[in-house]
């Protein structure tokens, strides 16, 4: 009940007729306070101060309906300064001709008169200006920003789910091979890759994740791939650092150390070797993937230009913008790819 409630009173407060009637009710109880001629407040007092929002009603919503959507909007500053002169004009002349003239047909016997000059509510109705015109400003800047952000939420989702099956489908390609030579390891194959897929399909659901689970997932990984390399490989893993407390972007680091099991192992591979380190403090995060390469000309030619290696760099993009280097040495015989995030 608590929860529908709150969620009611979320969209009333998310409703423009609602904000723009808690703004207008805010500026009457204000007018009535400062326009009052005695220190209580009266029906004369009442009355006045809601014929005084006519004029002002009326310059607002000039500037809310054509001015700001056709002018500011399309950066016709000078225009726009142009119409804002001119309708601040219009509304302080407004205010002295509704009471001097025509404020005693609607209320007779009140005896109203105009307090102000013309210079006066001229910048009184300026400041009335210039705060809608910010609050509206506010509003689209906040309205821009959530789009953004939806947009920057829909694309991370389109990666990822890109990701699952690009990582899926290597994954298999290992399985298969092992069951080609009749391996015995590939049942403990299975078993591992199970609880690998387990945390890609489900626990790397979400822009962050600590770092502490990123970093067994991925040395669950490299223990996977152990299992389908000689012996005499020369693959090297260091870990430096406490990742603790500490959060990154899940399966950011995958796409790198898959390519560099992919293209170091091929058959072809006059270099066989493998080396993977990566070290943290408490602001940054420093990832070494290098390994030897094929010497074929067609696979020298489309190394490391799949999707993996795209899709990390859009990731990157989006959730570290600012806070990263990435750096690709793409040699003869080596490929070498160097990382550092700021994750404080």
């Amino acid at each position: 009940m608590i929860i529908k409630m709150l969620s009611i009173l979320g969209k009333l407060i998310q409703s423009r007729p609602i904000q723009h009637l808690a703004f207008w009710s805010l500026s009457f109880l204000v007018l009535v306070n400062i326009l009052r001629v005695s220190a209580e407040i009266h029906q004369i007092d009442l009355i006045y101060a809601l014929v005084f929002h006519l004029p002002i009603l009326v310059v607002v919503y000039l500037n809310e309906a054509i001015l700001f959507p056709r002018l500011l909007a399309k950066n016709k500053y000078g225009w726009y300064l142009l119409s804002i002169i001119i309708s601040l004009a219009f509304g302080a002349e407004f205010y002295l001709q509704l009471f001097e003239r025509w404020i005693d047909y609607l209320f007779p016997g009140y005896y109203f008169i105009a307090y102000y000059t013309f210079w006066d509510i001229l910048l009184f109705f300026a400041v009335y200006f210039v705060l809608t015109t910010l609050i509206k400003l506010a509003r689209a800047w906040f309205r821009i920003n959530q789009v953004e952000q939806e947009k920057t939420t829909s694309e991370l989702r389109a990666l990822r789910s890109q990701l699952n099956p690009h990582f899926l489908f290597n994954s298999l390609n290992n399985l298969y091979s092992l069951t080609r030579k009749k391996s015995d390891l590939a049942p403990q194959l299975v078993l591992k890759l199970s609880d690998i897929l387990r945390y890609v399909i489900y626990d790397a659901e979400t822009d962050f994740i600590s770092l502490e689970k990123e970093l067994h997932f991925l040395n669950k990984y490299i223990e996977v791939q152990r299992i389908r390399l000689e012996p005499d490989f020369n693959l090297e893993v260091n870990q430096k650092g406490d990742p603790s407390g500490l959060k990154i972007a899940p399966l950011l680091l995958l796409p790198f150390v898959e390519n560099a099991f992919k293209y170091g192992t091929n058959n072809l591979n006059t270099d066989g070797r493998i080396s993977i380190a990566w070290a943290n403090s408490d602001n940054d995060f420093q990832f070494f993937v290098e390994n030897g390469k094929g010497v074929e000309e067609d696979l020298s030619k489309n190394k490391y230009k799949g999707m993996g290696i795209q899709n990390v760099r859009k990731r990157l993009e989006l959730l570290y913008p600012d806070k990263h280097e990435l750096v690709i040495d793409d040699q003869q015989k080596r490929y070498l790819v160097k990382l550092k995030l700021s994750i404080k």
